[in-house]
């Protein structure tokens, strides 16, 4: 049985797999797609900057030159502040980097890409800025921007030149970093194309061990029959509903069993003969012979031998128990409690009148209103007795033998 779940099993998660494989190749060529619209946008702003174009340091009223509006125009704006010239060496490799997502799905190493990239931009800046700059260059920095002029001020600073061919010999250094740095930050080295085309050899036999798996006969021979993702999903739903399933059973046993209780075991009859005696002032340890009497003509029936048709009648006794239950059980619902009466002290300590009762005649009572009726339901002794049952039937539930001897109407239970 277990061979012949296999077959399905890596149908299912062949198909799972097939389904991740195709959405995460999508993704990633979405990615590519992105990241080279964005190149070839920033790319358009930049050859189309102009520096009278209205941006983020430049108010006017004038129209917009660039091709992508104002949006374009702050864009481009900030990029030569900052980068000047290197800004386009910033934007190629991203361009690359989307085509390699399109069409093979893979670029690996991106955080060592990511770290070239940006030490290629800077050296690129820096080598701009070494460059001297013509009377057409509208900024007020250099060619390379502010981040190119910090960079080649602090070399200078760090390396001592300051003369004309300082910024020549920097200038050659930082050309060097740029070309080293953003040539591997794109993967345009033959070892980065040799690694990106060695697993499209491995994966070509890849068809033929999934038909080996998938073949009944050579099934037997494989070692390791672990279940897949599709498998081990349905596994765990099954098991929840089973789970379900037994927590839905236990909980109706527990509802039923007080039922069952009551109707097929004379246990409980004690506490009915407790209630009795605590109505009729006796002690509770009356209560055993009660039920001692109650059971003695059910085992009458055993002494007789001769006739072998009265030994199953004891077993039916059960039955009229509702009988011995005395119904006038209305004796323990006691009357409203009264109010307590005025001690002698407090009448002592009582604060005097302050009027002269002698002279002082009291108004007439007809100025009085008459007492509006209560509006709160009169609790009937039926009620006060059926509330008393309830109670004590939950306090069964909860594994509490108890029995309740008065029933006075009040939001007070007293056990």
């Amino acid at each position: 049985m277990r061979t012949a779940r296999r077959p399905s099993s890596s149908a299912y998660d062949g198909l799972f797999s097939g389904l991740r494989a195709f959405i995460a190749r999508r993704t990633q060529e979405l990615t590519g797609l992105c990241l080279v619209a964005v190149a070839g946008a920033v790319a358009v702003a930049l050859a189309t900057w102009s520096v009278d174009d209205p941006s983020l340091n430049n108010a006017t009223d004038l129209p917009v030159h660039n091709l992508l509006g104002w949006p374009g125009a702050i864009i481009a704006d900030l990029l030569m502040q900052l980068l000047g010239l290197g800004a386009i060496a910033a934007v190629l490799p991203l361009a690359l980097w989307g085509w390699r997502l399109m069409k093979s799905g893979e670029l690996g190493r991106l955080q060592l890409r990511f770290a070239l990239w940006v030490m290629g931009v800077g050296a690129a800046t820096a080598l701009a800025s070494a460059m001297p700059a013509t009377d057409r260059w509208p900024l007020p920095t250099g060619l390379g921007g502010v981040a190119g002029d910090a960079i080649l001020t602090g070399a200078k600073a760090i390396t001592g030149l300051s003369n004309g061919s300082a910024s020549a010999v920097l200038g050659f250094l930082f050309a060097g970093i740029a070309i080293l740095s953003l040539t591997a930050a794109c993967g345009l080295s033959p070892n980065e194309e040799r690694h990106h085309e060695e697993p499209e050899e491995e994966e070509a036999p890849r068809p033929v061990r999934r038909r080996q798996i998938a073949d009944w006969d050579e099934a037997e021979e494989i070692t390791h029959d672990e279940p897949g993702w599709g498998i081990v999903s349905l596994g765990a739903l099954a098991h929840g509903v089973m789970s379900l399933r037994a927590t839905a059973r236990r909980w109706s046993e527990k509802r039923h069993a007080p039922a069952e209780d009551e109707d097929f075991e004379p246990a409980p009859q004690p506490r009915r003969a407790s209630r009795d005696g605590a109505m009729r002032r006796e002690p509770v340890l009356d209560a055993p012979l009660g039920r001692a009497s109650r059971t003695a003509p059910a085992a009458a029936p055993a002494y007789e031998d001769e006739d072998d048709s009265y030994d199953d009648e004891p077993m039916a006794q059960p039955v009229p128990r509702a009988a011995i239950r005395p119904e006038p059980v209305s004796a323990r619902v006691g009357p409203a409690p009264t109010a307590p009466k005025p001690g002698k002290r407090m009448a002592r300590e009582a604060q005097p009148s302050l009027l002269d009762e002698e002279k002082y005649q009291l108004p007439q009572l007809s100025l009085l209103a008459e007492p509006k009726k209560s509006s709160a339901p009169l609790i009937s002794a039926e009620a006060l007795e059926q509330n008393a049952n309830l109670l004590e039937s939950t306090l069964e539930d909860f594994g509490v033998r108890g029995a309740i001897t008065k029933v006075s109407p009040g939001p007070v239970v007293t056990l």
